[in-house]
């Protein structure tokens, strides 16, 4: 004869002290914070850090304030007519939704990264993270402060559906399929790449894209 339960033993995650899911990710950053504000070597790898599109400033500061080394390579934007007035370009993220961050890798420093207000997670999670190398993220922003990726700038003309290879970035090397762009060659690019979480979206300029 089976018998049945109709108790528990134990206490729900974050009942007892009446904590709410916010407040205890505050409290589970603050503790982890030390980890992730280690300091590594000048030539230590950079991880890919995927945050809410729009907050990547936002993001950068707020680990900036912490003492996490970061970066948000800048370009200049699209200029806009409105009513016949030209509005000038502006300085906007190379990548959208993506935040550079540089540590001492360690359990504790991906779930102090993870807790940040926006951040949605670490690209290849924290069991086997993308590691960029710092060679990468030097050209990377070299391309970025010259100019080169900047939105007005024209390149190659790309269609929906062709496949293609990324050729600097934090996702140099890895490739996917255009699934929208412009047909003058200037700006972005959504692309559909096979990342380590599965296939993703990637809104990326056309500079760094190559044809295969």
């Amino acid at each position: 004869m089976t018998m049945q339960r109709d108790k528990f033993e134990g206490i729900p995650i974050g009942v007892a002290r009446s904590e709410s899911f916010e407040y205890r990710m505050r409290r589970i950053r603050a503790e982890m914070l030390p980890a992730a504000s280690l300091r590594t070597g000048a030539d230590s790898p950079w991880f890919a850090v995927r945050v809410m599109s729009g907050r990547e400033i936002a993001v950068y500061e707020a680990l900036d304030e912490a003492g996490i080394e970061a970066v948000v390579p800048m370009r200049m934007g699209p200029e806009y007519r409105r009513r016949g007035r030209k509005i000038p370009a502006s300085k906007i993220p190379v990548m959208t939704g993506y935040v550079l961050v540089r540590f001492f890798a360690s359990d504790q420093a991906f779930l102090a990264i993870r807790g940040f207000e926006h951040v949605i997670d670490v690209v290849g999670g924290c069991m086997s993270p993308h590691r960029i190398p710092d060679s990468e993220v030097k050209r990377f922003k070299a391309l970025a402060d010259g100019g080169d990726l900047n939105w007005e700038r024209p390149v190659t003309v790309f269609k929906r559906g062709e496949k293609v290879r990324v050729s600097d970035g934090p996702f140099a090397s890895f490739s996917g399929e255009i699934i929208s762009c412009r047909n003058d060659g200037k700006g972005d690019a959504v692309v559909e790449m096979h990342l380590f979480s599965g296939t993703v979206p990637v809104l990326m300029p056309l500079a760094i894209l190559e044809k295969i």
